[in-house]
Parts: structure tokens; C-alpha cells; sequence
């Protein structure tokens, strides 16, 4: 045993020792490609890093023998001087990371500008809970924002941390199905994971979140669940942290509460339609910013789902309806959503040796600088020309059922077909394969109509409402 835990010891070690290697003299660290300078990176190996010197100093001070002090206080402060608008998870980290390697005095300078970075954090959440991810919320990095929360107030002692995350955490439970899962196809971003650490600290003094703990991680043994198949990088990064972190902790919990049964839920900001059966055993989820996506939560049943519509043209282009944008025109009744939009125009890059002889070259000349053109290339794609016009109204009648009104208005020659599951938005933690690729579409096509304003396709499905 003595060993064993001596080696542990090495590799912890070693690790921060290797961190501190590979910081650049301007305090950047690389994510994965030479000159990227990720903001990311810098975060999540700071922030670990000074967890584990935090607690060196008091358990173990002989592991501090050949720390790279300098070169961690170049990273924070550089991480100091940065600020990321877009992803909110990662500000998140990046301020949990520099209020705890404030508090050591090994690292000089300290981060200054800790409390300003925190402001302009709680300031950034919605009324309605969550967090920008990209322009909406997602539920997967709100979790790892929740992490962050956590260990920026262990850090400081700022109670605005545990409001954040109380207001997030109700989020979060307000939108769990029928089956007890997030309507993860729904996000901006298109995670279908959450981390359990910030939930589970949560849990020793908020019901509801212990709650959330209990009912998205009860089959956690099981393959088909989300923790089985995140990508490899991810769980390297914050996954299997989070759930290690977690484990002293579960005991801690209250007793689980569940959120106050609604029939419906309206999240303007979000654009979320949730309505539920009088039994409770099914849930709908829209999301109207998201060209109006479908995922009906049945309970011990797989989901019914609906994607909307890829459109290809007559010259190849690729268009979605199936995207997160704030473009999309919403209008809203008691039982009836309508929305109408352009269609978001995707294309899928493949990789080839001079594209990447390309990057290197642009990531060495203009550094940091890059990550902005990068983004709108990959992931925000802006509009730009002619693009399909899309509407689309739901509406709830009698007798369970609910149909679906699409309109699509294509150039002669293109072709629409039923959307999979897959979003044309590039997020690295969310291209996986997923059991969901394989479910067919829950509507019934009853109609369609081609006329010189469009094609207007109508399709029924019922629900136990």
C-alpha cells in the first residue's frame, strides 16, 4: 500500500512539474494543436493544479519539492488578463482557478483582477437560470459551470455563488423528462452529458439538487448511460474529475426533492416548451430556438423524436433547420407555438494535410488572435446570401394529438429529408455516435403540398396527453 500511494504520488507530482513545461513565456498553454493558446486549457490544468498544491501544503508538503512556482504564476497571469464572452463554463474555471491560486503566495504576482472577473460572471446569468453557452443554454457545461461555482466559494466566500447555482440548479430540474433525462438535443451547444460534482456539494443543502444527482446518474452502471460514451478527451479534461470529486461527497446529500409537478413550462429566454400528460408518465419538450425540435420523454420507453429538416440544393449546398439562432421569429399561445426562419447553411470539413500545414502556419503568426475567425468558420457559420426559409407550427388538439405544420421554401432542384439526430454545429464534446441516431422520427407525414411559395409538409403524431 505504502508503494502504491508513493506512486500516486510521483504521478501527481510529475504532472504539475510537466504543466509548468509547457507554459509559454507569454503564460499560454496549447489545448491540443502547437500555438492555439487555449483559454480552456488554461483553466482546467490551473485550476487543478492549485487544488492539488492547496492541499499538498497542508497533507503532503514534500510533494512541493520542484513545483514550477513561475511558470504558474505567468499562467494566472495571463489567465487574469483574458476573458472568454462566448463560453461561459470556461470564464467559469478560469475564475474558480484564479481565486484559489490567489490564496498562495507562492504564486506572485497574484491574480488581481479576481473580483472583477466574478462580477461580470453572476452578472451574465439569466433571469431564468442558466448561463450563455455560445448564445443559449446547455445543460452540460451549465453543470461544469456549477463545478466551478463550487470551488470559487470555497475559494472566497461569496455567497452569490450559491445563488447562481440554486437558480441553475432549478433549471436544470424543471426540464427533466418523463423518463428522468434532459432534453439534451435542445442545447446550444449539443452536450448530452452533465457533470456530478457541483451537483453533489449542492445536494448537502439543497433538496433539489440532490434530487437531479439521484435521477440523471440512477443508471450510471448501465452502458447506454450518458458516462459510458463521452468523448475520451472530455472525460480527460473535466468528466471523470468531476465524478472522483464527487464520491466522498454523495453521503452529504439531503433527501432527495422533487421539483413541484407543472403541467407546463414556458422559458421565454430559453425558448423551452415543456408540457406534461396528467399521469406524468409522458413529457414533450420544444425548442423553439432551435428550429423547433421535438423530443417527446416517455417513461421506461425510448423518446420520440423529431429534427426537423436538412435541405440540399441543386449545387450541393447543405442547409438545416436545425439550429440554434436567435434569428428564428417565435410566436407563442396557450396551445400553440409558431416559429419561422432561415435556414442555417453547414458543410462538413475534411481534413487533409495542407489544411493543417494552413493552421499551424496561422495559429504561429497570429496566436490568440485566430480563435475568434475560427469560431465563425466552425461553429457560429454566419449567414451569408440566399438560405431556405423555414416555418414551423405545433399545436396541441383534442384527443392527444399534435400536429405539425412545416413549410419549407427551396430553389428548384433541392431536396429536403427528415433531419438526424447529428447538429451541423461543430462541438468536439458532442459528435459521438448516440443510441438516439438510430430512432426513426415520430411524425407521420399525412400531406404534402408543392406550390410556387414552397412546400408545405403536414404530419400528426399523438402523445398521452
Amino acid at each position: 500500500a505504502g508503494a502504491s500511494q508513493q506512486t500516486v504520488e510521483r504521478w501527481a507530482q510529475s504532472a504539475v512539474i510537466a504543466l509548468g513545461s509547457l507554459v509559454r513565456r507569454d503564460g499560454s498553454v496549447d489545448e491540443y494543436y502547437p500555438y492555439e493558446r487555449s483559454f480552456p486549457a488554461a483553466s482546467f490544468a490551473l485550476g487543478a493544479a492549485v487544488r492539488a498544491l492547496t492541499t499538498w501544503k497542508t497533507e503532503a508538503p514534500h510533494l512541493l519539492d520542484g513545483i514550477p512556482w513561475a511558470a504558474l504564476a505567468r499562467m494566472a497571469a495571463a489567465l487574469d488578463a483574458r476573458r472568454e464572452v462566448e463560453a461561459t463554463n470556461q470564464q467559469a474555471a478560469g475564475l474558480a482557478a484564479l481565486a484559489q491560486a490567489a490564496r498562495l503566495p507562492e504564486i506572485v504576482p497574484a491574480p488581481k483582477r479576481v473580483a472583477e472577473h466574478a462580477d461580470l460572471l453572476f452578472a451574465a446569468q439569466k433571469s431564468e437560470g442558466w448561463f450563455d453557452e455560445y448564445g443559449g443554454p446547455d445543460f452540460g457545461y451549465l453543470a461544469v459551470t456549477i463545478d466551478a461555482l463550487v470551488d470559487y466559494a470555497e475559494a472566497t466566500g461569496d455567497v452569490r455563488a450559491e445563488v447562481a447555482i440554486d437558480r441553475a440548479v432549478e433549471f436544470l430540474a424543471s426540464l427533466v423528462g418523463a423518463d428522468g433525462r434532459l432534453p439534451s438535443t435542445l442545447n446550444s451547444r449539443n452536450t448530452d452529458y452533465v457533470v456530478p460534482y457541483g451537483l453533489v456539494r449542492a445536494g448537502a443543502r439543497n433538496p433539489l439538487a440532490a434530487w437531479l444527482v439521484t435521477t440523471l446518474f440512477r443508471e450510471a452502471d448501465r452502458p447506454e448511460h450518458f458516462l459510458w460514451a463521452t468523448d475520451d478527451r472530455y472525460t480527460t479534461h473535466y468528466l471523470y474529475a468531476s465524478v472522483v470529486r464527487a464520491l466522498p461527497h454523495i453521503a452529504k446529500m439531503l433527501p432527495p426533492q422533487a421539483p413541484l409537478p407543472r403541467r407546463e413550462i414556458w422559458w421565454p429566454e430559453a425558448g423551452y416548451w415543456i408540457r406534461w400528460n396528467e399521469t406524468r408518465s409522458e413529457s414533450i419538450a420544444i425548442g423553439a430556438r432551435k428550429g423547433g425540435l421535438v423530443r417527446i420523454h416517455r417513461r421506461e420507453e425510448p423518446p420520440g423524436l423529431d429534427h426537423g429538416w436538412r435541405i440540399r440544393t441543386a449545387e450541393s449546398k447543405l442547409f438545416t433547420s436545425n439550429w440554434w439562432s436567435e434569428e428564428w421569429k417565435i410566436e407563442k399561445s396557450e396551445n400553440e407555438l409558431r416559429l419561422e426562419g432561415p435556414c442555417r447553411k453547414g458543410a462538413f470539413h475534411l481534413s487533409k494535410p495542407w489544411k493543417h500545414a494552413l493552421l499551424r502556419l496561422a495559429a504561429w503568426t497570429f496566436g490568440k488572435h485566430l480563435l475568434g475567425p475560427l469560431r465563425k468558420l466552425l461553429i457560429f457559420r454566419p449567414r451569408r446570401g440566399a438560405a431556405p426559409h423555414f416555418s414551423r407550427t405545433i399545436s396541441f388538439v383534442a384527443d392527444g394529438a399534435v400536429t405539425v405544420a412545416d413549410v419549407l421554401t427551396v430553389a428548384a432542384g433541392a431536396e429536403a429529408v427528415r433531419g438526424p439526430r447529428q447538429n451541423l454545429r461543430h462541438v468536439a464534446s458532442a459528435e459521438s455516435f448516440h443510441p438516439e441516431d438510430l430512432i426513426e422520427p415520430i411524425a407521420a407525414e399525412i400531406s404534402r403540398e408543392i406550390s410556387p411559395q414552397g412546400a408545405t409538409v403536414r404530419s400528426v403524431w399523438r402523445w398521452r396527453g
